[in-house]
């Protein structure tokens, strides 16, 4: 019989426990929670985007018709975009806060990645409803809204948290404040009052100057049109977290973020940087609240020279701005809009990317790409599950450390408001039904007659809606 040797087998442990780490070091990349109140009492649909290590899940892309794994798509047989990822580095599982949580026919979450960037390894993607699969046909719409019952009226903390977050030095990055830290993002669902949450979305990334301020606006939207407010995220809220600049964190200068505006601020001077020509990263977390819940933000800034001619976005020619505006569709419609970004320096080139995309939309060319200028074209066709507020974001990178972000948001009618018979017109059978109805309380938010949003059919809402008449003389088909 043979004997043990402790220090053999205290060696083999000691390579099992760091291989074990080293399989969850290094995912976690961004997170956010959005959600809106179900049409059942006590229902909640939630949107749960994440960001995770690019080259993390080569053997991890799943067929939804199948349910069994396949290659992935993307360049290096790394995951793609419109492949489906199976999130087992980190376990992924949503915590619904009364006790249960959603996971997949695999355990953890499967979540259909929307963006990709393979020369920072990262790839982003929304988490995958389980209960809709598997899909009948490769090609169907994925459905991307989490759905869930409480049992009774009440505030729940629901949340996401695993380990591990980018680890002090995981090649090209170097992550300096939180390296290897746990990562949680959490928000409040409160249904009593019929309030859907804020939206927000962010790069995973944002390109911050070395030895400067730092300023950027966080994108926020909401369907209720409640008035929004930010601040940073604690320790606990985080997942155990030091925010860029509070102590500990490697940084002297603390990070802000104006409650009103969203305008976040950071002094990186002094800020400690990367070795051997790595990124340097900082994670941070936004909380945004609209008075009844709050949604988190959690991602990256990295720390780069400061590119003097910073590249720009803009729509194509002669096209309507599409940067910080509201592009609406209805049920049954398509959505189409192009984008563009250039670098005034024609020795830079530029890489344009996005974040947030719905499931359905496409962008062709497939997105990233580089060159100075470079232009891809938005397509989406929404389905009923979509009907809401989403927020997306286009970024322009310059190969000198330029950075700009164009965030859009798309708002999805279920009839377009003013059309109250339905028929894609606006015309008088509309007006009369609006006018006939004066003074009397609106249906819902998505009520068509109920233009200006006050929740009242008035007579002001007529005049708002003849002014969008179709035809001539505002006649009728």
């Amino acid at each position: 019989m043979c004997k043990k040797n402790p220090i053999l087998w205290s060696s083999i442990f000691l390579i099992i426990f760091l291989a074990a780490a080293t399989a969850q070091a290094t995912h976690f990349r961004y997170g956010h929670i959005a959600w809106t109140a179900g049409t059942t009492t006590n229902s909640v649909n939630v949107r749960l985007l994440n960001a995770w290590r690019g080259n993390g899940y080569n053997s991890q892309c799943v067929n939804l018709v199948s349910m069994t794994r396949t290659a992935c798509t993307g360049p290096a047989g790394v995951a793609g975009v419109g492949d489906v990822i199976f999130e087992r580095i980190g376990r992924s599982r949503f915590n619904w806060g009364d006790g249960s949580r959603v996971s997949s026919p695999f355990g953890s979450l499967l979540y259909l990645v929307t963006s990709i960037d393979p020369v920072n390894n990262w790839l982003s993607g929304v988490a995958v409803d389980p209960t809709s699969l598997p899909i009948a046909n490769s090609g169907d719409p994925i459905d991307t809204i989490l759905n869930h019952t409480y049992n009774s009226a009440g505030s729940f903390t629901a949340y996401l948290r695993s380990c591990c977050r980018i680890s002090r030095v995981a090649n090209p990055n170097e992550h300096i404040n939180n390296s290897n830290g746990n990562y949680r993002t959490e928000t409040i669902i409160d249904l009593s009052a019929g309030n859907n949450s804020p939206s927000s979305v962010q790069d995973p990334v944002v390109l911050c100057p070395i030895n400067a301020i730092c300023s950027f606006v966080i994108p926020a939207t909401d369907v209720d049109d409640d008035t929004i407010s930010f601040r940073l995220s604690t320790s606990a809220e985080a997942g155990g977290f030091r925010q860029p600049g509070s102590p500990g964190s490697n940084a002297p200068n603390p990070a802000s973020i104006d409650p009103l505006t969203g305008i976040y601020t950071w002094d990186t001077a002094g800020a400690t940087l990367a070795t051997r020509g790595r990124n340097t990263l900082y994670s941070t977390q936004v909380m945004i609240e609209d008075g009844t819940t709050k949604v988190p933000l959690d991602f990256f800034i990295q720390l780069t020279t400061v590119d003097p001619t910073p590249p720009v976005i803009q729509p194509p020619v002669s096209s309507p701005p599409i940067c910080n505006t509201t592009q609406t569709v209805t049920l049954g419609n398509t959505l189409t809009f192009g984008i563009v970004a250039s670098d005034p320096d024609a020795s830079d080139t530029v890489t344009l990317n996005s974040a947030g995309l719905p499931s359905g939309a496409s962008m062709a060319p497939v997105l990233p790409i580089t060159g100075n200028p470079v232009s891809s074209t938005f397509n989406w066709t929404p389905d009923a599950t979509q009907v809401g507020n989403v927020l997306v974001s286009f970024s322009a990178t310059s190969s000198s450390g330029g950075f700009v972000q164009c965030p859009v948001t798309l708002q999805v009618l279920a009839i377009q408001k003013c059309d109250v018979d339905g028929d894609n017109n606006i015309d008088t059978n509309d007006i009369s039904l609006i006018f006939a109805a004066r003074n009397t309380p609106a249906t819902d938010s998505s009520d068509p007659r109920d233009v200006d949003k006050d929740n009242v059919i008035t007579v002001l809402d007529a005049r708002q809606c003849a002014l969008q008449c179709d035809l001539n003389n505002c006649q009728d088909l």
